[in-house]
């Protein structure tokens, strides 16, 4: 180490790319700021990492979410150049280390370049391996130093492949004990009368929720007919996305309430949901909610699930509990007629509804203790 890197503060750089990993990558480095005062952080990420005070080299709240091959190839462009000048800035500010949380599309490829640059490499929250494509795990161990894994079960994945790793816990943990409920609309709020409540989870990104969420509004007004007294509501991160869904539910002639970054209240107070695949499904799990979890794909995708998946399941909870706890469609055509008379056979059957509450409690333990992010602040700092 040359004296004008011993002489100044530790430097690490944070790469988020979705509103979930740049919420994790921001405890994350505050849980680093706290154990090394005067540790310097800058990062590819949006809001949160900015509110915790990490210099944003670009902000990453527009982000390259994409779904299917066409939006990947539009958003190839942009992405090289985020890449190209995160890299030039790296290479002037050189960094103590690089930790990459999630977003395995744009992240998998950064490591490559960091290694080049010599930049010590840490994957926090690392690709579903497990699930998907598994041959990513060879490029992930040439590319990374160390692994830092939230599910147990992944540790001996990557132990095999020689990978140094450590489980860490959940980051949703964390997400929780840090963001307290609102009682007031808990209790007294426009849901609090609702007699049986079905939260619509749409997911958080804008293609997501235009290709989804129709899907679960028609099958909404199905349950609708069949049960009254039934009340929906759908809640998003941001009032752009609350039009949205408020518009895509006219369409489907559905009455359903929007409300924007009310989703743990709404989760909290539902009976049962109708959710997309992904972390949605964890957080309901913590919230001890049933579901019914969708995957919208189109034929070329059902063609590639046949290759890429490892596991028989799409819904995390499912893969976690290694059986099948809660229904799950991978659909393209309108199947808004099989997933309404899914979701009722479980809303009108007590044993069954009683059922799908307990096999849900046994996943939630899995991902609702925080610590998380000290956990994994510690391992990085122990190993610089």
């Amino acid at each position: 180490m040359s004296d004008e890197v011993a002489a100044r503060p530790l430097r690490i750089f944070l790469s988020a790319g979705e509103p979930s990993g740049d919420l994790h990558a921001a405890n994350l480095a505050c849980a680093l700021m706290r154990a090394r005062p005067g540790l310097e952080c800058a990062a590819l990420g949006g809001a949160r990492l900015a509110a915790a005070g990490v210099r944003l080299i670009h902000n990453m709240d527009a982000g390259f979410s994409v779904m299917g091959i066409g939006d990947a190839l539009r958003v190839i462009p942009a992405v090289r150049h985020v890449r190209d000048t995160a890299l030039d800035f790296l290479d002037r500010w050189r960094p103590d280390a690089a930790v990459l949380v999630d977003y395995p599309g744009f992240n998998i490829n950064l490591a490559k370049f960091l290694k080049r640059l010599g930049i010590k490499v840490f994957y926090y929250i690392c690709p579903q391996v497990w699930a998907w494509a598994p041959w990513r795990i060879r490029k992930i161990g040439r590319r990374i130093d160390k692994a830092l894994v939230v599910f147990e079960f992944e540790v001996e994945l990557y132990r095999r492949k020689g990978i140094d790793v450590e489980w860490v816990g959940h980051p949703l943990g964390d997400v929780f004990a840090g963001r307290p409920l609102d009682r007031y609309f808990l209790e007294r709020g426009p849901l609090s009368g609702a007699a049986f409540l079905v939260a619509l989870v749409p997911g958080s990104r804008t293609t997501e929720i235009e290709r989804g969420f129709p899907v679960k509004a028609a099958a909404a007004r199905l349950i609708k007919q069949a049960r009254p007294d039934v009340t929906f509501a759908a809640s998003v991160v941001s009032e752009e996305h609350a039009r949205l869904v408020e518009r895509l539910a006219r369409r489907e002639g559905l009455d359903c309430e929007v409300f924007a970054d009310r989703t743990y209240e709404v989760m909290k107070m539902a009976h049962f949901a109708l959710a997309t695949s992904g972390t949605a499904t964890l957080e309901l799990a913590h919230f001890g909610t049933p579901m019914v979890v969708l995957y919208r794909t189109g034929p070329g995708g059902l063609v590639l699930k046949r290759f890429l998946l490892t596991t028989p399941h799409i819904a995390l909870v499912n893969i976690l509990a290694g059986r099948r706890v809660v229904p799950e469609f991978v659909y393209w055509r309108d199947a808004a007629e099989r997933i309404a008379e899914t979701a009722l056979s479980i809303m009108t059957d007590p044993a069954c509804f009683q059922r799908s509450l307990e096999d849900i409690a046994s996943v939630a333990a899995a991902v609702s203790r925080p610590g998380a992010s000290t956990t994994a602040a510690r391992a990085i700092l122990e190993t610089l």
